[in-house]
């Protein structure tokens, strides 16, 4: 068995690699991964009482206004919860064009919010302000994962905010974005407890009788809603709690468990706050939603109604493209998102259970969007892309079937196109804190906005009529006003239809433009409605007559009649997703909808902002170290120790991030320490500088004088630095990057004492200098589909080049070494919950013959995953792997690696034990084929050989091959487990294998057999 479970960094250069690594990875985690920002931007800075509030120039009124509602939710909050220590930070951004935030309590407490309105996520469209709903969510998760008492807190007063010394930090995300959106609804007043996205997923499932269960509450849920399931369940559990034993248990909850010497044991504080485990509490409020759900049979949403669609999972945005045929956005979840076509057969809607229709993937898409045709036949439609480095926004693109695809715009911040017969469009383009109505020309050269729009007034969803004088669109303002009007083409309101605190979404247009069809969740569950235009009366601006057209037990959508007026499709929610759909037009039954508010029902007070005045941002306050964490390791004598800690930090937008350590032995061996600094003050490049000092022994000094009795010990210190530029390239569907670094590696000797050093050659006593430069490079288009066991349906490529130079003597000597990779998937649709891939990877390396190192052929690559400080599970990856074989099993100056793999789906478990950290994903397995050589030309003879090399003259003269290309290789099967251990939420993989070694067996020493290990990670 092969289980590298191992402790890095016994003596020497592993040990401080491992601690740069480890205390690198500490730092940058304070930086959400979610975060987004532009750490180069000229940003500002203004306090209050509580708060740094941090942010660009154009988002100055924003920020002041959000400073205003941080310190209200602070005060709401401290009267539920206790409050966090010290002042918190806020960076609010616009780097792009989604909605979201983030918190983190370390190194210190820090949120981070994008000011982008929730137009384009139904779930937070219920809304009376969405910076207040936002600051109000982020700064619960603040005073949840901040506390830190009795054992914990001891150890925070001694040694700081160190990452692993948060209890609270360790829950599963059910609970931690459960309470979050618990106190963003009950102190906000609207959100997702008291919107109807949170309840129709619960309802639907339990109309279904697939309620998921306490444990398959994971952000890796591989079955739908997938990981929102963490956020819909969970906020609803929490808030059922809260109903039932009050918000004073959920306060001693928090306490409770901020104490809990084994933080991820869940069910001890819940049993003390609620009086009963989270297991058995979860279970009777799972058999509350049976008991409050529908017991009527299904009903279809509207009569003669049948689904297109069959996998669930999401479904978008119908459109005709004629009358038999529709295209949509989504994915099965087999795939990635993309665009298809469904086409129906004459009649097809009215047969009572014909076959699916047929469907085909047309192209891939980026994010959501409709699909809207242009006069050519070709389709507009709108997707997000990153424009640099920190910004993502939402353009125009055009797929022309024999055409390709042509980006219309760019950083234009568009989206949800709708064209005109002419082919003049109309989209929502999003500005500072809110979105307006936007005109643009079929070429994307001109745009137009027609509407106002800002912080208090968002426009989304507009449609053109069929006449193409009016523009259907939903407008929100503050205080949860939501209206579908109808503006012309000056961006005049000409009708309001309705205006209601709810939800009301895509708006669309009947055949002969004399109504509006639109989706609401007014009465709780979503359906469609249809209001009347009344054209001939343009200064008409009541609001008119609604029916409602649908009656879902679920959920329905985005409805849309057929060119010829006959049918109506639409989007159904059911238990496992969305699914397209469409009813004969003339079989639903429109009726009178209740009265409609024609006022808000909230007058929202005056957004008022905080006066306090504003100053540069400076990182250096939030620099400074907040933990220090200790060290040991062993020392260079036998018993021997080293002592030291480490200190780590990162600003707040993410301009300076460092890592320091120092360790002092107890032996008089020397000092050893490592310092990592990453500076992205230019944005691009990221620079780098790493610098370190060790010592190891080299051998005892003899004395011949003495029958050569060692009378001291030589010791050689290596310290070393790099500087390194790195210009990563990411995009949607593509990686790249390109990195040029230079470093100094330099060697000096020192012994017991000055005289001893003295006494030996002179060549110990001379200091020696190795400069290097290194350039390397990579890209990638794999994908990666929500059920992919593997990348997918690409390539990944890299290569690295080092040059090093030395002095000998008087002589300079550089040696030179390239390697290079490279990976291909391709997916196979065969039976399976993903699809099958084959992978395959190739490596090849080259060194000069002037050198002392060696290209290593064999072993076992993968990842490595951190168990503990200074504990790493796995190996890492290596680039000549040759499974079945011992690392190492060949060495030379020349090297070539080839795998192929067959990777297969098996199991879908989805699903934990319990409340215990742990969360089984996925299962699959792989058999694979490895081979490689490492061999050494005639040159190398000149060279010195490494003690455990085969390359020798002396076995070149009894006739061996190293000289020369000779292949080792091997076969075998793994069994992957895609698995959270000792987490609920983030999953890793874990491989199983067997290797049976074919060819090669006689090169390499010792008796090699067929062996089993176990490892972590992708092999490539």
């Amino acid at each position: 068995m092969k289980c590298p479970l191992v402790f890095r960094g016994i003596r020497g250069k592993r040990f401080l690699q491992l601690l740069s690594v480890i205390a690198a990875l500490i730092a940058l985690s304070a930086r959400n991964v979610d975060a987004q920002v532009r750490p180069n931007s000229d940003w500002r800075t203004i306090r209050t009482e509580h708060f740094y509030v941090h942010f660009t120039p154009d988002l100055e009124g924003v920020a002041r206004r959000m400073a205003v509602q941080a310190e209200t939710a602070y005060v709401q909050l401290s009267n539920l919860l206790t409050k966090p220590r010290g002042k918190i930070d806020i960076v609010l951004s616009d780097d792009v064009d989604f909605a979201n935030g983030w918190a983190s309590p370390f190194p210190s407490n820090r949120i981070g919010i994008y000011a982008n309105p929730p137009v384009f996520e139904s779930a937070l469209r219920f809304t009376d302000d969405p910076i207040q709903l936002v600051v109000t969510h982020e700064l619960a998760h603040i005073f949840h994962l901040d506390r830190s008492g009795g054992v914990w807190g001891m150890l925070q007063r001694g040694l700081g905010r160190v990452p692993f010394f948060f209890p609270n930090a360790f829950q599963p995300r059910w609970l931690t974005e459960g309470l979050a959106v618990h106190y963003e609804s009950k102190l906000a007043g609207a959100g997702r407890i008291e919107g109807s996205e949170h309840h129709m997923i619960a309802r639907s499932a339990a109309l279904a009788h697939r309620l998921p269960r306490l444990d398959q509450l994971s952000l890796a849920n591989p079955h739908f809603p997938y990981g929102y399931a963490a956020y819909a369940y969970g906020s609803l559990f929490v808030d059922h709690l809260a109903r039932t034993y009050g918000d004073t248990a959920i306060k001693k909850f928090v306490e409770s468990s901020s104490r809990q010497i084994v933080p991820m044991w869940l069910n001890w504080p819940a049993r003390r706050a609620f009086g009963k485990k989270f297991t058995s509490a979860y279970r009777a409020f799972a058999d509350s939603l049976l008991r409050t759900a529908s017991t009527a049979p299904y009903a279809p949403p509207i009569p003669g109604w049948r689904d297109l669609t069959v996998d669930g999972a999401y479904a978008s945005f119908p459109r005709w493209l004629t009358d038999s045929t529709l295209v949509y956005t989504g994915t099965p979840g087999r795939e990635t998102f993309g665009a298809y076509t469904l086409a129906l057969q004459h009649g097809q809607p009215l047969a009572p259970s014909p076959q699916p229709p047929a469907r085909r993937r047309i192209g891939r898409r980026n994010s959501r969007s409709p699909n809207s045709v242009l006069p050519d036949g070709a389709l507009v439609y709108s997707q997000i892309e990153f424009t640099s480095l920190y910004n993502i926004r939402s353009d125009l693109y055009v797929s022309r079937a024999r055409g390709g695809t042509q980006r219309l715009t760019r950083g234009a911040r568009l989206a949800f196109p709708d064209a005109r017969n002419d082919g003049l469009l109309v989209a929502v383009q999003t500005i500072t804190a809110g979105t307006r109505i936007a005109l643009v020309a079929s070429d994307g050269k001109r745009v137009t906005p027609i509407t106002t729009g800002g912080p208090d007034e968002h426009w989304t969803e507009p449609r053109w009529s069929p006449d193409g004088t009016h523009i259907a669109a939903v407008r929100w303002t503050r205080g949860g006003t939501s209206e579908v009007v109808v503006i012309d083409t000056s961006g005049a309101v000409v009708q309001t239809l309705v205006r209601e605190r709810t939800v009301n979404a895509t708006p669309t247009w009947s055949r002969d433009g004399r109504h509006v069809y639109f989706s609401s969740d007014r009465s709780g569950i979503a359906n469609l409605y249809r209001a009347p235009f009344r054209a001939a009366f343009p200064s008409d601006t009541t609001i008119p007559g609604v029916e409602r057209v649908s009656d879902s037990q679920t959920g329905l959508f985005e409805p849309q009649p057929s060119p010829d007026g006959r049918s109506l499709a639409a989007v159904v929610f059911k238990a496992d997703g969305y699914h397209v759909g469409v009813a004969p037009l003339d079989s639903a039954r429109p009726e009178n909808a209740p009265a409609i508010e024609t006022v808000a029902p909230r007058d929202p007070a005056p957004s008022t902002q905080h006066p306090a005045p504003s100053s540069k941002y400076s990182p250096w306050r939030s620099l400074v170290p907040t933990y220090w964490l200790p060290l040991f390791a062993p020392a260079l004598e036998p018993d021997a120790i080293r002592y030291g800690a480490t200190i780590a930090g990162t600003d707040i937008v993410g301009r300076h991030t460092y890592q320091a350590a120092l360790l002092v032995p107890d032996d008089n061996s020397g000092l050893t320490g490592s310092f990592y600094y990453r500076n992205a003050a230019l944005g691009r490049p990221l620079v780098d500088v790493f610098g370190s000092q060790d010592w190891e022994n080299r051998g005892c000094i003899a004395d011949a004088s003495q029958q050569n009795a060692c009378v001291g010990v030589l010791r050689r210190r290596i310290r070393d630095a790099t500087l390194a530029f790195t210009f990563p390239r990411p995009r949607v569907r593509t990686s790249s990057y390109f990195s040029v670094g230079a470093g100094m590696e330099v060697r000096d000797y020192a012994a017991d004492s000055m005289p001893l050093l003295l006494r030996i050659d002179s060549l110990y006593r001379r200091t020696y200098y190795y400069p290097r430069a290194i350039f390397s490079a990579g890209w990638g288009n794999t994908q990666h589909p929500p059920l992919a066991i593997s990348p997918e349906d690409g390539i990944s490529l890299a290569g690295t080049a080092r040059f090093r130079w030395s002095r000998v003597a008087d002589t300079v000597r550089y040696t030179t070494s390239l390697v290079g990779s490279a990976a291909g998937y391709k997916s196979l649709d065969l039976p399976g919950f993903g699809h099958h891939v084959i992978a395959v990877h190739t490596a090849g390396g080259v060194l000069d013959n002037r050198g002392t190192g060696y290209l290593e052929v064999g072993g076992v690559s993968g990842g490595t995953l951190d168990v503990l400080p200074g504990y790493v599970l796995g190996e890492g990856r290596r680039t000549f792997a040759v499974r079945g074989f011992p690392a190492a099993s060949l060495l030379g100056i020349r090297a070539f690696k080839g795998s192929a793999e067959y990777r297969a789906p098996l199991t879908l478990p989805g699903r934990g034990l319990g409340a215990l950290p742990l969360f089984l994903d996925r299962t699959s397995i792989t058999l694979f084929g490895d081979a490689g050589s490492a061999w050494c030309p005639g040159t190398y003879i000149a060279r010195q050989p490494p003690s455990n090399s085969l390359c020798t003259a002396a076995d070149v003269d009894a006739g061996f091959v190293f000289l020369r290309p000779n292949i080792i290789a091997s076969a075998g099967a793994e069994l992957n487990v895609s698995a959270a251990i000792l987490s609920w939420d983030a999953p890793f993989r874990y491989r199983i294998g067997v290797a049976v070694p074919l060819l090669g067996t006689e090169y390499v020493p010792g008796e090699q057999k067929a062996g089993w290990y176990f490892t972590v990670g992708l092999p490539f």
